[in-house]
C-alpha cells in the first residue's frame, strides 16, 4: 500500500450510526442506512467501535435516560421506553463516511 493510498485512509470519517424510529415509536433497524441519524463523528473505525462498545456495556442510568425523556418532550416528540433506548444503542453501527448506503 502506498503512502498516499495510507493517507487517504486516514482522512476517512466515521459516523456512529443510530437507528431511525419508527411512527410506532419502535426501532426501525431495518430502515436503509441514508434513513439512519448520523451521531458522533470519529477520526477512526476503532475510536468508533471503541465508543459504541462502551455505550452498550454501559447503558445510560435513570437519571440520565430521565433527563433525555425530558429533552424529548420538551420538543415535542414521544421518548421512547428505557428498553427501546437501550436497543437502540444495541443495533447502533459504526460506517464509513464514503459507505455508499449513505447516499441512497
Amino acid at each position: 500500500m502506498s503512502l498516499r493510498h495510507t493517507s487517504a485512509l486516514a482522512l476517512i470519517a466515521w459516523y456512529l450510526m443510530i437507528p431511525p424510529v419508527g411512527i410506532d415509536n419502535k426501532i426501525d433497524s431495518h430502515a436503509p442506512l441514508s434513513q439512519w441519524r448520523r451521531g458522533v463523528k470519529f477520526d477512526s473505525e476503532q475510536a468508533c467501535d471503541e465508543s459504541l462498545t462502551d455505550a452498550i456495556h454501559n447503558p445510560m442510568t435513570l437519571a440520565e435516560y430521565q433527563a433525555a425523556t425530558k429533552a424529548t418532550l420538551k420538543a415535542k416528540m414521544h421518548p421512547l421506553s428505557q428498553a427501546e433506548m437501550t436497543r437502540r444503542t444495541a443495533q447502533s453501527v459504526c460506517i464509513s463516511a464514503d459507505d455508499p448506503r449513505l447516499k441512497k
